[in-house]
């Protein structure tokens, strides 16, 4: 088995859970690529399916769909 991956640098992709989510999404589209050429195809589908997620939060919406609450409406709610 290779050796796993021990990267301590840290990346640059903002505090903001959309930034992140974005950023994520571009790496998992990557890694399902990568898979599906190789064919994992299991494992591509489930790289997509964290993709999706990501995609999702990426574009302002929760787990289930709905729009979530702006970070300026979550901190004016405390």
């Amino acid at each position: 088995m290779g050796e796993a991956l021990n990267d301590n640098s840290e990346i640059s992709v903002g505090d903001d859970q959309q930034q992140t989510a974005a950023y994520v999404f571009d790496m998992l589209i990557g890694l399902s690529s990568a898979a599906r050429q190789t064919d994992l195809t299991f494992l591509a589908y489930l790289l997509e399916m964290a993709g999706s997620e990501a995609s999702r939060v990426a574009e302002g919406k929760n787990s289930k769909g709905k729009s979530a609450p702006s970070p300026r409406a979550k901190r004016a709610a405390r």
